[in-house]
């Protein structure tokens, strides 16, 4: 599968742009872009909000970096996410109105991270002459349910882990750890989106990506469910009110009206 995987990489990009985040699905990510192209064709992009990023995740990002040799770039987007928030804040708040919630201000900096993502892509296509794509690092777990942000992490020009689970993003993850390509301490066993400060995808969500896996495999394959059971109704409403985020937007048909 690696090869395999590593031969549509080839065919699609010649230049891959990776956001690293420290987590797992970044991590195998990079190696198989490293694998598929060579590590002088992969630019790994380290994205923190602050300094607690930068000595957690980013630490872990550029180790990872170092380990692979690949071109390493670190872009603090602290500035940029707040500008985001401040200018929304400014443009809707009135004197009673709410601050926006964490949840708005954290959708904030995934947004950041993949304009900063495309501006790179941009600047090195037209530097190099050949085709650079920014390459997505969600897997089948999060996107199944929706765990990512539109316009943010839910944008990018090829998943290649897209139909894997969780569970086998972390195989993949033990296989090239045993090949030497990264170390135990890349392989990020906390999953976290990054959103804000102690932000967890499981204190988020409520359930782990394992007790999930199950429900969405047999949601997926239209098994018969029991609807009474808490998890399978979550993942249910999760997919259904989520799925928007992958999907292109719907075209109007009027062009009828213009004949």
């Amino acid at each position: 599968m690696i090869e395999f995987i590593s031969q549509q990489i080839r065919d699609f990009t010649d230049i891959a742009v990776v956001g690293l985040s420290g987590g797992v699905d970044s991590t195998v990510v990079a190696t198989l872009c490293t694998l598929a192209l060579g590590k002088e064709n992969v630019h790994g992009i380290h994205m923190p909000y602050n300094v607690d990023d930068v000595k957690s995740f980013n630490s872990r990002s550029v180790s990872l970096a170092e380990k692979l040799g690949i071109n390493s770039h670190m872009v603090s987007i602290g500035l940029i996410a707040d500008a985001i928030n401040d200018t929304v804040f400014a443009a809707i708040s009135g004197d009673n109105d709410d601050p926006l919630s964490t949840l708005n201000k954290g959708n904030a900096r995934s947004r950041a991270r993949m304009t900063t993502l495309y501006g790179i892509s941009s600047h090195l296509n037209e530097k190099l002459k050949k085709r650079v794509r920014v390459i997505g690092t969600g897997n089948l777990s999060e996107d199944y349910i929706g765990y990512d942000t539109k316009g943010g992490d839910a944008l990018c020009d090829l998943f290649p882990i897209g139909e894997l689970f969780k569970s086998e993003v972390y195989q993949f993850a033990e296989v090239f750890r045993d090949m030497g390509l990264i170390d135990e301490k890349h392989i990020d066993r906390v999953p976290s989106a990054g959103l804000w400060s102690g932000q967890t995808d499981e204190s988020e969500l409520g359930h782990t990506y394992n007790e999930m896996e199950p429900v969405i495999k047999g949601l997926m394959n239209q098994y018969t469910m029991k609807l009474s059971d808490p998890l399978v109704k979550f993942v249910m409403d999760r997919h259904q009110n989520n799925k928007h985020k992958h999907e292109a937007p719907p075209v109007l048909k009027i062009r009828q009206f213009c004949e």
